[in-house]
Parts: structure tokens; sequence; C-alpha cells
């Protein structure tokens, strides 16, 4: 089974690889990567849920304060030794594109993009404490290669202020 997956994965890469050349894929810490409004605004958010402390805690994050986003969130607990990371929480826009993956392993059911994988990009925001953003190609094993164009925040979480323990994600498809 693993040896199907590598080859998923692989395929997936050379479709982002090849749709790359029509959209550049943009990744990394800086806001100004993403021109999506629903996203802008998740980041926004966040900034404000935070306040003067390094991270907000998931209890800060009040649903009622942006059911129009909710559809494109996702929550993800972060495990340790070794590090991987669980899909608690998935908006319906998302199942709906990538299926069921509430309770999956991110290694399990990985979100590819052209510069990196999803399990990288989160342990990006573990190891930096920022806020990670994309906006370009997506593909994903359950799309089976086919990419498609997000635009997305994976945001850290804290319930003692210190240790990052989940990430919270906004994530607005840019193709109808």
């Amino acid at each position: 089974m693993a040896g199907s997956i590598a080859r998923i994965m692989l395929g997936s890469r050379r479709a982002a690889a090849s749709a790359s050349a029509e959209l550049d894929t943009r990744v990394g810490d800086d806001p100004a990567i993403v021109t999506n409004a629903r996203v802008r605004e998740f980041h926004d958010y966040w900034l404000a849920r935070r306040g003067e402390r390094r991270f907000p805690a998931k209890s800060d994050i009040e649903p009622t304060d942006i059911p129009h986003l909710l559809a494109g969130i996702v929550l993800l607990d972060v495990h340790r030794e070794p590090l991987d990371f669980e899909y608690r929480l998935i908006g319906d826009d998302i199942a709906a594109r990538f299926g069921r993956l509430k309770g999956k392993r991110v290694r399990e059911a990985a979100l590819l993009n052209n510069a990196s994988s999803a399990y990288t990009n989160y342990c990006r925001v573990v190891e930096t404490g920022v806020p990670q953003f994309l906006e370009g190609i997506a593909v994903s094993i359950q799309r089976q290669g086919r990419p498609i164009l997000v635009s997305r925040v994976h945001c850290p979480l804290s319930s003692n202020g210190d240790t990052i323990d989940k990430i919270i994600s906004c994530l607005a498809f840019l193709e109808d």
C-alpha cells in the first residue's frame, strides 16, 4: 500500500508541476500571499483573537463569530513523537471535495501542493509559531492528481499559550 500511495503522490506532484506553469503557487508566512477575501478575513480574525499573546487557544475561536467561513475551516490536533496531525473538524466545502478526513492523520490523507506537502506546511507552523499561507495549485490523493486552485492559511493554537497543540486552517477554493 505504501508503494501505491508513493506512486499517487508522485503523480500528483507531476500534475501540480505541469499546472504550475499556468499559475504560480505561492507559499510562506507573508499574508500578502493570499488574495482571497475569506482567507484574509479569517487571518484577521485569528490575529484579533490572539491579541497580545503569541497564540490564541481553541476556546478563543467562536464559530458564531464566523459562520460564513465555517464551510472552509479545518481543525487539526498536533501529535508529537512522532510529529503528526489529525483532522478533527472538516468544513463542508472541504469534505465535499476531499472526502471524509475526520480522524485521519495527515500522513494518511496528505493534501499535496507543488511547493510542499500538507505535512511540511503544518510542521512549519509548529516550528515557527507563525501562520503559513498558500495560494495556487493543490492536489490531493483523494482527487487522484486532479489539481485545484486554493487559497489558505494555517494558524497555530495553544491551550497553554506556549505549546502549539492545534492548528486551525481556512481554505477557499478559487475554482467553480
